[in-house]
């Protein structure tokens, strides 16, 4: 009788871990999935600035487009157009302007349609 009681303590026992990993490993595989990517971009982007020189064409975040003409304490001055140079934050810069992430599905220069919208006729 004491053997069938602790078979059935046992028994409970497992199921209760058995939903707990349920519950975690999910979870835990969600937190890793997203930080992992989250970890090589930043490290993507602390290379990227670290290489910055004088002279640099670069894009900011909000898609201003610039040379670099001088880098000081976290602030980049950037000529946007001839004689105008703004100061920005380094952090600011997304990438080089002749990096080819173009995120819109099209390539530069491109005359090809998207696939979404070939074989559509307009009314």
């Amino acid at each position: 009788m004491i053997a069938t009681i602790a078979l059935l303590a046992a028994d409970k026992q497992q199921g209760g871990l058995a939903s707990l990993l349920i519950l975690v490993l999910p979870l835990a595989a969600i937190v890793y999935l997203m930080v992992i990517p989250q970890r090589k971009q930043r490290q993507k982007q602390q290379v990227f600035l670290s290489q910055l020189e004088v002279g640099d064409e670069v894009v900011t975040a909000g898609g201003m487009y610039g040379t670099i003409n001088h880098i000081e304490d976290g602030v980049a001055h950037l000529e946007v157009d001839t004689d105008t140079v703004i100061r920005v934050a380094l952090t600011s810069l997304s990438r080089s302007a002749g990096s080819e992430d173009d995120s819109s599905g099209l390539a530069a220069g491109s005359d090809e349609e998207p696939a979404d919208k070939k074989g559509k006729r307009s009314s």
